[in-house]
């Protein structure tokens, strides 16, 4: 399940993509943020991340060519792939 976490530091509203998964061996999920990006509160305008990928990931292998180190990305950015119905 992923939802936004909102954390308010001074002028700054932080957002943070959070995942929950079950790790085998832990009674409890485990859940890890992604940070994408913050809300100034006085003009509530929208300051996204900047992502700089190294690498390159091929859509047909899923396979990383270059840097091995992909900053974790929030699924909003994440291209939506084609979906093949047979």
């Amino acid at each position: 399940m992923t939802y936004i976490v909102h954390i308010m530091k001074g002028r700054y509203e932080y957002l943070y993509e959070c995942r929950s998964r079950r790790v085998p061996g832990k009674s409890n999920p485990v859940s890890e943020r992604v940070f994408i990006g913050r809300v100034d509160v006085e003009t509530r305008e929208f300051i996204p991340k900047n992502y700089v990928v190294r690498g390159e990931l091929s859509i047909e292998t899923m396979d990383v060519k270059g840097r091995r180190d992909l900053p974790k990305v929030p699924s909003c950015y994440m291209p939506m792939r084609d979906r093949v119905t047979s």
